[in-house]
Parts: structure tokens; sequence; C-alpha cells
């Protein structure tokens, strides 16, 4: 009983010091960033901006060489932005994309990919964009996993970015941007309703980019997330809605721009699908 008893006060010694310690390490860390002393804080490494961006694409896709198992397709899309005072996410346009792909589906649950994008960026002075003309040539695979109410996809792209920055320096950058996204099959009781096959999808996607040094000195890019809901409004014509957040590392290494914001997507598709996913819609708020 009495061993029992002091291994409980000791216990308790012990719990009582962490806990002590615990309180003591924010107040220190408080202390040290502050100017009690009389001392300058230390600038943050890191400031972070918010620009409510919306995301609107039409794809069409079509048959191109069937028993090679080849489709085409091509993407249109608009972008754009508000400013970190201005909270309309239609305020200015950031861009104007055409994007054109040739897809290979001869692999069981892979999808090959192989595009060229045509980036029209304009200049936006209340946040710092400036105005030129970006061509990328991209290289993509997906892998999609059958669940039982749903799909699960990994994506893996490689793209080189070919443009001249604000001090008209050309500039080739390549990229890599991995993606992982769920889908879930929304249940359909009522087979007259008007939207067909209805989902909802998520997915997170990681960019890294390999820049000159007097460039970019950090790889890190671009962490996206979105989440949104697709159907069909018949076989050929599929629809999305949804919102999407980023952020983004600018180039000087010390500012993060948070974007945020809806996205609309249309996909005509010339052979008729019972269900549409989305798995490589590209929101482009970059």
């Amino acid at each position: 009983m009495q061993t029992t008893t002091k291994q409980n006060r000791r216990k308790h010694k012990i719990e009582c010091r962490l806990i002590i310690r615990l309180l003591i390490i924010p107040v220190v860390l408080f202390f040290a960033n502050s100017n009690v002393f009389g001392q300058t804080p230390a600038a943050p490494p890191y400031t972070f901006g918010f620009i409510p961006a919306a995301i609107g694409e039409t794809d069409f896709s079509f048959p191109l060489v069937k028993k090679w198992h080849l489709d085409g397709e091509v993407d249109l899309q608009i972008v754009t932005q508000g400013a970190y005072d201005v909270g309309n996410p239609f305020a200015y346009a950031q861009r104007f994309v055409v994007r054109p792909w040739i897809a290979y589906s001869g692999l069981k649950n892979m999808k090959l990919w192989l595009g060229y994008a045509r980036n029209k960026k304009y200049e936006v002075k209340e946040s710092g964009n400036y105005e030129t003309l970006e061509r990328r040539l991209i290289v993509m695979g997906s892998f999609a996993q059958k669940m039982p109410k749903g799909s699960l996809f990994q994506q893996v792209r490689f793209e080189t970015k070919f443009f001249d920055d604000r001090n008209g320096v050309a500039r080739v950058i390549p990229r890599v941007r991995a993606r992982v996204g769920f889908n879930h099959f929304l249940r359909q009781d009522n087979p007259n309703v008007f939207l067909k096959a209805p989902n909802v999808s998520y997915y997170m996607e990681i960019m890294l980019k390999f820049a000159d040094k007097d460039y970019a000195a950090s790889r890190f890019d671009i962490f996206r997330q979105s989440i949104y809901y697709s159907a069909g409004l018949t076989k050929n014509l599929h629809a999305l809605a949804g919102v999407i957040a980023q952020m983004q590392l600018r180039t000087n290494g010390t500012q993060f721009d948070i974007y945020y914001g809806p996205i609309f997507s249309l996909r005509y598709s010339f052979t008729p699908k019972e269900r549409e996913t989305f798995d490589n819609v590209d929101g482009g708020a970059d």
C-alpha cells in the first residue's frame, strides 16, 4: 500500500513538472520574440496575402484513332481574380488558356497524356502580376482505382514552362505536379432527374519548380485543394461546380499568396459517357 502511494506521488510530481514546462515554453517564446525588454522583434519569415479568384473551363474531347486508344481534347480556360484589397473574384482577368491534349487509354486503369498549353497572362497591378505569354509542354499520367462507391486516383504531371519574366529575361522552368483525389459516386434512386450520375470529388495537389536560383531559390511552388460536385446534363455533356483553395510561394521566397474561390467546368465528349469525374480538371490560379 505504501509502495503504491509513493509511486502515485512520484507520478504526480513528474506530471506537475511536465505541465509547468509546457506552460513556461510559450511564455519564454513570447518574451524572446517581443520588444518587452526594448529589443526589436525579428521579422517574420513569411507574409501572407489573400486573393479571391474564379476559374471557368470548357473542355471538348473526341476520338482520334480508336484502334490505338487515342483520343484528343481541347481545354479553354479563363481565370479571373480580385486583389489583396478587392474581394470580387471577377474583378480582373488573370489569364486565358488554350490547352490541346492527346490521350492514350490502352492500359488498364491508366491514362497517359501529352499536351501543350498557351497561357496568356494579363497585368494585375493590384496584386503584382505582370503581363506575359507562357507556353507549357506537358506529360501526364493518371492511375484510377475502383472503390465500392467511387474511385481513388493518383496523377503525376511533368511540365516545362517557357516565358519572359518581368525583367524580360527568358525563363525555362521545369515543374513536377502530384495529385491524389477521391470520387464519391452519389446514389440516384430517381432515373428521371435532370442531373445524371452525380459525384462529389476532392483532390489535393503539390507542385515543385526547378528554377534558376536568381529567379526563385525555393523548390516549393503551389499546394492546392479542391472539392466539387459534378454530374451529367446529357450523356455527352457533363458539368462541374466547386471551390478551390491554394497556397503559392512567390519567387521572392518570403510571401505566400492564398487564392480561393469558385470553379466551374463544362466538358463535352463526342463519345457518350455514363459518368465523368473530371480527374484531370486544372485549377489554373497560379
